[in-house]
């Protein structure tokens, strides 16, 4: 079991990467060396988007394991039990690498809107926590220190129920600054975002966790998978919608208004990348759906269609996420 852990956790951060640095280059927004002097460097412009990648991986971690403690393991009384207690000491950990990269990316941030040297951001201090995007990372890695820290010891499902708002709370402000303008599409896109964020973050951080705690009862398997159906069901239906407004409104602000957006949509490299996300959401929801009905009938048989089915997601997941962080960085 540690062993395919580790390979599957390796794997999706690769396959994550490679879409990544894929997408990057498709729609020609791959940092580039622009010959200038006293700018913060290439090797810090391309640090931003693997910082935001990792950034979302840990978040996904720490939520898939928040998630597993407090619905998918749930158990009577109220208290965690031992695989709870493990969830949540994983999210503590999560929430730690979480923490690291939002602070890491408020300095690479600040350092390329600023167009000033990382070591020269000292002198431009108040410039820099005057930048709303850096602002807003801040605030997120203040809330996940002390998300980390909070959830370290709790023993109960109510206690890490709270560190799932606390979660939730430190994913909006990131969200919100992703759109500044105050058009009403933007305002809906905004609010989208958040939804879309928060769906899609339960979504595959409980997948995740099915993984990672699912197995330690070969009895209880079924019950758990199907507290994950549950939230899979209702994540996946919020992802789309809110995906599809997310995406719409801010092809609308570049278009500058809803009237020109099936222009924008197949002439700009936010739409192709756009187009490229929904495919392999499709994707993963149709070839999901057809390896699920073959490989949970016969799930307690053999270890084999279990890993087939979360191998097969998790990779798509991943893949999908590399692309949301393209996009965010084509934006």
């Amino acid at each position: 079991m540690p062993g395919r852990l580790v390979a599957g956790g390796a794997s999706a951060v690769v396959v994550a990467s490679v879409a990544l640095v894929v997408a990057l280059f498709a729609a020609g927004s791959e940092p580039r060396d622009l010959g200038g002097i006293g700018g913060p460097g290439l090797l810090v412009d391309w640090s931003l988007p693997f910082f935001r990648l990792i950034a979302t991986l840990a978040t996904v971690g720490c939520a898939g394991a928040l998630l597993a403690a407090v619905v998918l393991l749930r158990i009577e009384g109220g208290s965690l039990g031992v695989q709870g207690r493990r969830a949540v000491r994983d999210a503590s950990n999560s929430a730690i690498i979480w923490a690291v990269s939002a602070f890491a990316g408020a300095v690479v941030t600040a350092a390329i809107l600023l167009d000033t040297p990382v070591d020269l951001l000292r002198l431009r201090l108040d410039d820099a926590l005057g930048v709303p995007e850096v602002k807003a990372l801040l605030i997120t890695g203040i809330l996940v220190v002390a998300l980390a820290i909070g959830i370290r010891r709790v023993q109960t499902s109510a206690a890490a129920g709270l560190g799932v708002l606390v979660a939730i709370a430190a994913l909006i402000p990131t969200a919100v600054t992703a759109y500044p303008r105050n058009e009403s599409y933007v305002v809906i896109a905004g609010a989208a975002l958040v939804v879309h964020v928060i769906a899609a973050t339960s979504w595959i951080g409980g997948l995740a966790g099915l993984v990672r705690y699912g197995r330690a009862s070969r009895a209880g398997l079924p019950i758990v998978l199907e507290r994950f159906n549950q939230v899979a069901i209702i994540s996946s239906i919020a992802v789309l919608l809110s995906g599809l407004l997310t995406g719409a409104g801010r092809l609308a602000a570049k278009a500058g208004g809803w009237g020109s957006l099936p222009d924008v949509l197949t002439a700009d490299a936010y739409g192709a990348l756009l187009l490229a996300k929904i495919a392999a959401f499709v994707i993963l929801i149709i070839g999901t759906w057809l390896h699920r009905r073959k490989a949970t009938s016969n799930l307690l048989d053999g270890n084999r269609p279990f890993w087939q089915l979360v191998t097969f997601e998790l990779l798509a997941m991943s893949l999908t996420l590399g692309l949301s962080v393209a996009l965010s960085q084509t934006a």
